[in-house]
């Protein structure tokens, strides 16, 4: 029969509208702040998207000629924690204070983990503690092309999964919830996942081997020789359900052969 490959695609314009109140509070520590680098200011764009997303940071204030590191907040894989690391180091603000670079985003925790993004100037802390990054989760079947036999094993893999038991609140006045990705197969409810601090080694089905916010989850196809659809969605580990009504981590399609 004649193959066809579907690419996946991932839904962002929906999840650019989160709310930061919707993400875990995290403790912050400034470093040493000076009057002289209190204006100092940086923006980020775009502010959402899936891991390796290009990240444009424009600064402004910065002492002419400074040396700038830019500080990202997230999964340390070297302590298996939430912390602080340089990003991107050895930029040098113009003859105005300013500077514009790029840097693409880690692989990391998404949906209740808030990545904060610091500068400092000389070594020193600038004060900004207000710039984040929310990363949106997204999927990616692992073998391409998405062509398999019925009964043939495949890996899904899940970027920017939600940190294990980390409640946040879905909105204003709302209680905390812990959140999850739900997955539905041809609109019918499959599974969920969160990802863990510490490695998890990759099994079939559901829970998956997971790390800082990457999962991967190994199962067999099966169905009719058609397209099949995987679709995920941000979800509460309390409401374990097979719709919501945004999707989130986007959606995969793949054929199973005769």
């Amino acid at each position: 029969m004649n193959m066809r490959i579907r690419n996946f695609a991932i839904l962002l314009v929906t999840a650019l509208t989160l709310s930061v109140s919707a993400y875990a509070v995290l403790t912050w520590q400034t470093p040493n702040v000076s009057a002289a680098t209190a204006s100092a200011k940086i923006t980020l764009f775009p502010p959402a998207g899936p891991v390796q997303t290009p990240i444009t940071v424009s600064g402004t204030g910065f002492t002419p000629g400074a040396s700038v590191n830019l500080i990202w907040f997230g999964y340390v894989a070297s302590s298996h924690s939430l912390g602080y690391y340089p990003i991107k180091t050895g930029i040098t603000a113009g003859s105005d204070g300013a500077f514009t670079t790029t840097f693409k985003v880690p692989f990391d925790f998404g949906v209740n983990v808030l990545h904060m993004v610091n500068a400092t100037q000389n070594g020193a802390g600038t004060g900004i503690t207000n710039t984040a990054f929310n990363i949106i989760p997204s999927l990616q079947l692992k073998t391409q092309p998405a062509q398999y036999f019925d009964g043939q094993d495949y890996l899904l893999q899940v970027f920017g999964a939600p940190a294990a038991g980390i409640p946040v609140s879905p909105g204003p006045g709302a209680p905390p919830e812990i959140p999850i990705l739900k997955f539905t197969y041809d609109n019918t409810y499959w599974g969920w996942i969160w990802s863990h601090m510490e490695p998890v080694p990759v099994a079939t089905g559901f829970p998956t081997g997971d790390v800082g916010g990457n999962a991967t989850i190994r199962f067999t196809a099966v169905g009719k020789s058609e397209i099949h659809t995987i679709r995920a969605y941000e979800g509460s580990l309390t409401t374990i359900g097979p719709w919501l009504g945004c999707e989130i981590g986007g959606e995969v399609q793949f054929e199973i052969l005769s």
